[in-house]
């Protein structure tokens, strides 16, 4: 618009103002020259604002963006119009100053609410500020002007794809439903439902972009790795093999299918493809680990093909020094070669690479465990923290820790931090339960048990725990045989369950059965001071005190601090 097009619209208002009915009280001739001259001051305004808005124009096609901004704002000062807020605020958010464009974007749409225009030029704003909050109330105050905008239809789902992925997904399908197959749409859809672990649907997303692209290779092999992920091997195994038909050079096809098979752990198919692949790329990192990983995979098999699997993790090392993956494979090797200070440094390396990696926390946290080596395991595990906060199993090794170090109570707060986590984790439920008997905390111990067996009733270590400390309560002793016979039924030859249905049978004056479950505990070679101890009981409850005092004195040989039974001894009875 220029300023001979305004003077044509000013001059038909006022003509349009002449022709209609006047009032019926007479204006004043004073009042009709004040009215005049304002009306011409107003005229001259705009003629300015006008003027400074078409100068402000030109600078913007040239990309001077600073000089156009001054001018909007001198255009601004003479008429607070939305149009020119509107242009202010794209040249603002064009240099960068979202917070002032951000400011000029809202005026523009307080003074004309309705004009989606407005609307979605702050939204976009808010975006590029990552202010998505507020991105998202602009594209819904859109869509309640106009339920047909489908660009702000899409806009909104691909701000809630993030947060709130079941709201852009029900967009989505509402887009399509509308528009028909789109390849952008499609492809967010597939992209929400795999995240959110729903691979069939996403594959029948795939398929459809397919139909509107049957010969992207790239689209192909999407299609069959999420049929693999959503366990139809078959089908991802059969297109894999069709694009094979065609191209049986396609180093990502043949790298896919041989991926698939990894997972499937069919390692002689998976081997052959990735032997292929290192024939056409000999030197390429990423085909040796694989070809590692599938070595080590039949190591389970035949051990000897570890002596194939470490060089080529070695020479990815070489290649690629930071990949923390040959590391985590050296380590685990190391460790089932015994090969305690190797593994913890590759290991170490892995945490160092990738402190993401709870599983790398976890097994050299394990390993210190195994060895006994708590304080090292303790200082471990806090480094742990730092990295995984929210990994439950970091706060379950230190809650071991520290009930072998006969430290309880930082044991029962860490271990109710790794339940806090992982409400429903067995191992922690049992755990902690043990501790918190062990303390003679039984109420809480009984419900903690009580969970961890509506989790699972046939859970072994929890029934014999619970059956044990039932037993040494002298309570519930039928409903403790019950559970120990169950617990020795899956572990027959485990000699603490042994020792339990022992201690049952000794609390309900069956020693006779008593006295067996014991000694098959004794002849496993396993059995603790403790076990003895209760053969000795055992033997005196028969009247055979000559073996009672065997026992006695072969359990404090192995438990020389024991109080309790050098007092037994010294008494030469029970009480």
């Amino acid at each position: 618009m220029n300023a001979r097009v305004l003077c044509v619209i000013v001059v038909g208002l006022l003509l349009a103002g002449c022709g209609a009915p006047r009032e019926a009280q007479k204006e004043s001739p004073q009042d009709e020259i004040n009215r005049r001259i304002a009306q011409r001051l107003q005229e001259a305004r705009r003629e300015r604002a006008l003027n400074h808005f078409i100068q402000g124009a030109v600078y913007e096609v040239k990309g001077d963006h600073a000089n156009a901004v001054l001018e909007y704002q001198d255009a601004l000062r003479d008429d607070p119009n939305p149009a020119i807020y509107y242009a202010l605020s794209r040249n603002y958010s064009i240099l960068g100053k979202h917070s002032l464009a951000a400011e000029a974007a809202k005026e523009a749409v307080r003074l004309d609410s309705l004009n989606i225009t407005y609307r979605e030029n702050l939204a976009t704003i808010y975006m590029n500020a990552f202010l998505h909050d507020q991105a998202v109330a602009e594209y819904e105050a859109i869509v309640r002007i106009d339920s047909n905008s489908t660009s702000a239809w899409y806009s909104l789902a691909r701000l809630y794809q993030a947060s709130k992925p079941l709201r852009a997904l029900e967009i989505y399908e509402r887009l399509l439903e509308r528009m028909g197959d789109d390849w952008e749409i499609l492809f967010q859809t597939a992209e929400i439902y795999n995240s959110l672990g729903k691979y069939e649907e996403a594959a029948a997303k795939y398929k459809r972009m397919l139909e509107l692209d049957p010969s992207n290779r790239a689209l192909q092999r999407q299609l069959a790795e999420t049929y693999g992920r959503a366990g139809n091997v078959q089908e991802a195994v059969r297109i894999l093999e069709s694009i094979l038909e065609v191209d049986d050079t396609n180093v990502e096809t043949i790298a896919a299918l041989a991926d698939i098979y990894l997972e499937q752990r069919e390692f002689d198919k998976a081997l052959a493809l990735y032997q292929k692949l290192m024939e056409q790329e000999k030197d390429n990192p990423e085909i040796k680990l694989r070809v590692g990983i599938a070595y080590f995979g039949q190591v389970q098999r035949d051990t000897l093909f570890i002596e194939k699997a470490v060089p080529l993790f070695n020479e990815v090392l070489k290649q690629t020094p930071n990949d923390w993956r040959p590391h985590w494979y050296l380590g685990v090797i190391a460790a089932t070669e015994q090969k305690d200070s190797l593994a913890a440094y590759h290991l170490e390396r892995v945490t160092q690479l990738a402190e993401w990696n709870g599983d790398a926390w976890w097994y050299l946290g394990t390993s210190y465990f195994e060895k006994g080596q708590y304080q090292k395991l303790l200082e471990t595990m806090n480094r742990a923290i730092k990295a995984v906060p929210r990994d439950s199993r970091v706060y379950f090794l230190m809650g071991l820790a520290y009930t072998r170090l006969n430290q309880p109570e930082q044991a029962i707060t860490l271990l109710r931090k790794s339940l806090e986590l992982k409400p429903n984790d067995l191992n922690a439920l049992s755990t902690l339960a043990l501790t918190l008997d062990g303390l003679k905390r039984f109420k809480e111990s009984d419900e903690l048990y009580e969970k961890a067996l509506s989790i699972d009733p046939k859970y072994h270590l929890v029934l014999n725990n619970y059956s044990y400390s039932l037993a040494e309560r002298g309570i519930q002793l039928e409903r403790a045989l019950e559970m120990a016979k169950e617990a020795v039924r899956q572990e027959p030859e485990n000699a603490s369950y042994l020792d339990t249905i022992g201690w049952v049978y000794y609390k309900l004056g069956n020693y006779k059965e008593a006295e067996r479950y014991i000694a098959e505990a004794i002849a496993t070679g396993n059995a603790s001071a403790v076990v003895y101890e209760h053969m000795g009981d055992i033997y005196f409850k028969v009247g055979d005190k000559e073996k009672a005092e065997k026992f006695w004195r072969r359990a404090l040989e192995m438990d020389e601090e024991n109080v309790a039974l050098k007092n037994k001894l010294a008494r030469g009875s029970l009480e």
